[in-house]
């Protein structure tokens, strides 16, 4: 029998060790899994490779895709994730400012922190007196032509993880997101428009003594807003992400020609 046991015992520790790797297999490139690329990538047998994604999907730790086919990371995963990054500083120190801000711009405003899978939504502050807002969840990973993300990538300083989410993107969205990222680095600020899902987003850096460290953006629907709130909502941003830097101890970059 205890043989029978610890053999029982490595199999469990071996099956979360699996986990554990395919888990690891996602990043800011590669946002959805599938049966034949995690076995090869963990030497694997097909049959095998889908028996663990199937049921890390029931378990809730992956979720099926349709568009493209295969396996994101589950909502479970994305909650302990937002548990996780809601535990740094940055998250807890913005929290009044961010609610002041939503107040003064009349929409939502959202705090990003990278991760290996690209910009993740940390804290969500929803103004106060408006019937009809946009929202996110904590947790939610958003796609590298975002706002967001291109704050993170015009000031990150991992330059082959820059590189690396850039050039998976296709083209054109990847010259695109380029001069975007450009862009960023002149200016301090980061604008971006989803046409799909009628959103629009503008974003600044948030500084600590490391470097960039979030990403405060304020985000509303496509057309809510008049084009004479435009530079009010983007003074209010630069002013509010300029006062959280202050207060972690941060210095903002000399901006580039």
């Amino acid at each position: 029998m205890p043989s029978s046991e610890n053999g029982s015992g490595r199999a469990d520790i071996q099956a979360v060790d699996r986990v554990g790797q395919i888990l690891d297999l996602f990043n800011h490139s590669t946002s959805v899994l599938t049966t034949n690329g995690v076995a090869a990538a963990l030497g694997l047998n097909r049959t095998t490779a889908h028996r663990y994604l199937t049921s890390m999907a029931a378990d809730d730790l992956l979720r099926v895709s349709t568009d493209p086919p295969g396996y994101r990371l589950g909502s479970l995963i994305l909650r302990l994730g937002g548990l996780a990054i809601g535990n740094r500083s940055v998250v807890t120190v913005a929290a009044e400012r961010m609610a002041k801000l939503a107040d003064e711009v009349g929409t939502t405003i959202s705090l990003s922190l990278w991760t290996s899978a690209g910009p993740v939504v940390a804290r969500v502050q929803e103004p106060k007196g408006r019937g009809v807002v946009l929202t996110f969840r904590v947790g939610t990973v958003l796609p590298i032509d975002t706002a967001q993300a291109a704050v993170f990538l015009a000031f990150g300083g991992e330059h082959d993880e820059q590189e690396a989410a850039l050039s998976a993107l296709p083209e054109p969205a990847q010259s695109v997101t380029r001069a975007k990222v450009a862009e960023v680095r002149r200016t301090g600020l980061a604008t971006a428009v989803n046409e799909v899902n009628g959103t629009c987003g503008l974003a600044a850096p948030i500084f600590d003594s490391t470097g960039v460290c979030a990403a405060l953006a304020i985000v509303d629907t496509f057309g809510s807003a008049s084009n004479s709130a435009f530079p009010f909502r983007l003074a209010r941003l630069q002013e509010a992400a300029q006062d959280l830097t202050a207060r972690l101890g941060g210095a903002l970059p000399v901006p580039t020609a």
